[in-house]
C-alpha cells in the first residue's frame, strides 16, 4: 500500500469515529427525555388535564341528576313532600284496594255514610281534600266503619259544572277517586284560575287519557245530556237541604251545619254517628257476654254495659249537634256570593248567576233551571255517580 492509500485509509477511519461519536451525543438527551419534545410526559399536559376535568364534571353532574330523580316526591333529601300536591299524591296511592263505586268510597255495608257536596274549584273544598278526606279515609273508610259520597254542587264558575261531568263520567269507568283527586292536584298547582281552561273538556279529556281511562267513552259520556242531568240532581239537592257553600256535608241523614275544623271535631262526630248506628252498644254487649261466660255475674254487666252504651250515644250525639252547631259557616265557599274569578284561591261565583265562559255547552246549575229529575233528589239519594 502506499502513502497515499494509506492517509485515506486513515482519513475513512477518522470520519467513521467522529460520526460515531456525534450519534452517541444528540442519542443521549433522547435517554435522558430530553431533545425529543418530552413525549414521555404528555399525560401531564394542560389539554390532557383538561379534558379529565370535563369528564368528571360530567360524571358528577349525571349522578346528581339520577339521585333528585329517585327522590322523587321527597326532594332527593329523604324528607316527606308534605305540600299539597304532594299530599295529594300519596293519597291517591292509597286509595288502591278500598272498594269503589261510581262516586262512592268505602265497603257498601259501612254503618256511617259521609255525603260531600264539592265543587272542584272551590279552594275551601281543596283545603278539606288535603286536610281532613286522607285522615278519614285512613281511620274510618279503611277499617269499613264509614264510606264517603261525593256529590257535585258547582258553585264557583261554569267550568266547576264542566270538571263535575268529567269526575261522572271517570265513574262511569270506576275511576271517579283517583279522577278527582287528580282535579284537586290541577287546583293546587302553581296558576290555577278558575274559568281559565284548566277544566274544559280538551284538558278534562286528556286527563282522562293521562288516568289510562277509554277516552272514546269518556268523549261520549261527556256530550250524554245525561251526564249534565246528574250534575243538575245534585246540585238541587244540595240547595233542597238548605245548603248553601262548598264543601257542605251530611252525616248519616244529617246535614252538618259548617264543616268541623280539626280532626278531633270529626272524630266527634264519626264516633258518635256509630255509636248511634249501635256499633259501641255492641261492642259493650261482645265485652259482657265474655264476662258472663267467666262465671263472673254476665248476665248484670252485659245488661249495665248496654245502658252505659246507650247513655254514652246519647250523650255523643248531643255533643256532636254542638260541634256542627258552633262550625256554622266555617270554611265554605258561598253559592251566594260572587267574586272575581283571577283572585285564585279567593274566586267565589253565585250558583244562581250566568257567566260568559267558553264552554258554552256547560249550563249553570241554578236551581230554577234544575231539570225534573234534579227536583226529585233528596238529602239521601244516591244519584251523581
Amino acid at each position: 500500500m502506499s502513502n497515499r492509500q494509506a492517509r485515506r485509509q486513515q482519513s475513512r477511519q477518522a470520519r467513521r469515529q467522529a460520526s460515531t461519536q456525534r450519534g452517541r451525543s444528540s442519542g443521549a438527551p433522547r435517554a435522558g427525555g430530553g431533545g425529543g419534545g418530552g413525549r414521555g410526559s404528555n399525560f401531564l399536559s394542560w389539554p390532557y388535564l383538561i379534558g379529565v376535568g370535563v369528564l368528571a364534571a360530567a360524571l358528577f353532574g349525571v349522578v346528581i341528576f339520577l339521585a333528585l330523580r329517585d327522590g322523587g316526591g321527597d326532594g332527593g333529601n329523604g324528607e316527606q313532600d308534605n305540600s299539597d300536591v304532594g299530599v295529594l299524591n300519596r293519597a291517591r296511592a292509597d286509595l288502591a284496594g278500598i272498594p269503589q263505586s261510581g262516586n262512592v268510597l268505602g265497603a257498601a255495608d259501612a254503618p256511617v255514610t259521609l255525603i260531600q257536596y264539592e265543587d272542584f274549584q272551590c279552594p275551601s273544598c281543596l283545603r278539606y281534600t288535603v286536610d281532613y278526606e286522607p285522615f278519614l279515609i285512613e281511620e274510618y273508610v279503611k277499617p269499613g266503619l264509614m264510606r264517603i259520597e261525593l256529590r257535585h254542587f258547582p258553585v264557583v264558575g261554569t267550568e266547576s259544572t264542566t270538571a263535575a261531568r268529567g269526575a261522572v263520567c271517570a265513574g262511569e269507568q270506576d275511576r271517579f277517586w283517583e279522577y278527582a283527586n287528580r282535579l284537586f292536584v290541577i287546583q293546587a298547582g302553581d296558576g290555577f284560575r278558575p274559568d281559565r281552561g284548566a277544566f274544559d273538556e280538551p284538558a278534562l279529556t286528556d286527563l282522562a287519557g293521562d288516568l289510562g281511562l277509554d277516552e272514546d267513552a269518556f268523549t261520549a259520556c261527556l256530550a250524554n245530556p245525561d251526564t249534565l242531568s246528574a250534575v243538575s240532581a245534585n246540585d238541587s239537592a244540595a240547595r233542597a237541604i238548605g245548603f248553601r257553600g262548598t264543601p257542605s256535608f251530611m252525616l248519616n241523614g244529617t246535614p252538618l251545619q259548617g264543616a268541623p275544623g280539626t280532626e278531633d271535631s270529626w272524630r266527634t262526630l264519626i264516633d258518635a254517628a256509630l255509636d248511634a248506628a249501635g256499633v259501641g252498644a255492641e261492642t259493650d254487649a261482645d265485652g259482657g257476654a265474655n264476662e258472663a261466660g267467666d262465671g263472673a255475674g254476665g248476665d248484670g254487666a252485659e245488661a249495665e254495659g248496654g245502658a252505659e252504651a246507650e247513655a254514652d250515644g246519647a250523650e255523643a250525639e248531643g255533643g256532636a249537634e254542638a260541634e256542627a252547631d258552633a262550625a256554622e259557616g266555617e270554611g265554605e265557599t258561598d253559592a251566594g256570593e260572587a267574586e272575581d274569578g283571577a283572585d285564585g284561591a279567593d274566586a267565589e261565583t253565585d250558583a244562581g248567576e250566568a257567566e260568559d265562559g267558553a264552554d258554552g255547552a256547560d249550563a249553570e246549575t241554578d236551581a230554577g233551571d234544575a231539570e225534573g229529575g234534579g227536583a226529585e233528589a233528596d238529602a239521601t239519594n244516591d244519584d251523581g255517580g
